[in-house]
């Protein structure tokens, strides 16, 4: 777990109270860049510009625009929006509790883990032991960095997993977006799509088998320029026109059985590997054992 806390607060629900330490659960490695001067890589800096007074103004000189109608905002300073903050409460005030299965991802936004606060530790694990048992979440409302969020507590194996939570407001409507009218499914390829499905599923997601091959790209390919070497880059697989769907589905499906064939054989190596170690691991032992019988005759 990250070694500083970046907020403190309580999940309260009933008469119970249990603090808490909110911890971010993400360490991106997303790629970043820094933007530079292209004539001599050095880098650039910006600048605060205010176009009524013509002129580059400081940071500290900056407060908050609210705008209430086109061109006319109202300010509020540091100071006040904090007041704002703190008088709608710190508390991670649980409202109800709903089934996990009921938490639709598309309504997730930042995920945090929460610790058990020194003498807050069995109530802590009593309520996690509770909502796994009963496969429950929960829902509450956190204010936290300038926002009251609504967010979702779930257990996360030992430990309470935080989801900050959009609002239904902020989802755009399935109806916002452009589509053809509908187009009928054949059962022949309903079938096919089925079979397709089910020789690329896995019974467990292992997310360890997945991994960000651009940023290692990039990565690579940074340290090759550092080092002066010549960068060639890929040619780019060329992408087939999908014309017939049956002919498409049917292709993927003999590849997908080539790789499920590679994987099964891979597998049967590895389990042959083993059991031909284990062996070779009770083999002095056996032949102990019959040295042993010899002598005895």
């Amino acid at each position: 777990m990250p070694s500083r806390a970046i907020s403190r607060s309580s999940i309260s629900f009933g008469l119970v109270s249990i603090p808490v330490e909110v911890f971010s659960a993400i360490a991106s490695k997303s790629v970043h860049f820094n933007l530079l001067h292209a004539k001599d890589n050095s880098r650039i800096q910006e600048k605060i510009y205010c176009i009524a007074e013509d002129k580059v103004i400081d940071r500290s000189e900056l407060v908050h625009g609210f705008q209430i109608q086109k061109g006319k905002y109202v300010s509020f300073t540091n100071e006040e929006l904090k007041r704002l903050e703190s008088g709608a409460g710190r508390e991670i005030e649980i409202e109800q509790f709903i089934a996990i299965s009921e938490g639709d991802p598309v309504y997730f936004e930042s995920s945090y883990l929460l610790g058990a606060e020194p003498g807050s530790a069995k109530a802590y694990h009593l309520l996690n032991a509770a909502m796994k048992k009963s496969e429950r979440a929960a829902l509450a409302k956190f204010v936290m960095r300038g926002k009251q969020h609504l967010v979702l507590i779930r257990p996360y194996g030992d430990v309470l997993m935080l989801h900050t939570m959009h609002y239904a407001d902020e989802i755009r409507s399935v109806g916002e977006i452009d589509r053809e009218a509908r187009a009928s499914v054949g059962a022949s390829e309903l079938k096919l799509a089925e079979r397709l499905i089910n020789d690329l599923s896995r019974d467990k997601f292992r997310a360890n088998k997945f991994k960000d091959t651009y940023r290692e790209k990039i990565v690579e390919e940074a340290e090759q320029k550092a080092a002066g070497e010549q960068v060639v880059p890929p040619t780019p697989a060329k992408a087939g026109k999908v014309i017939d769907l049956m002919s498409a589905l049917k292709d993927s499906l003999r590849t997908s059985k080539r790789d499920s064939s590679n994987d099964n054989e891979e597998s049967t190596s590895a389990k042959r590997s083993s059991s031909l170690k284990r062996s070779l691991r009770r083999a002095p032992r056996e032949s102990r054992h019959v040295q042993n019988r010899r002598r005895a005759h």
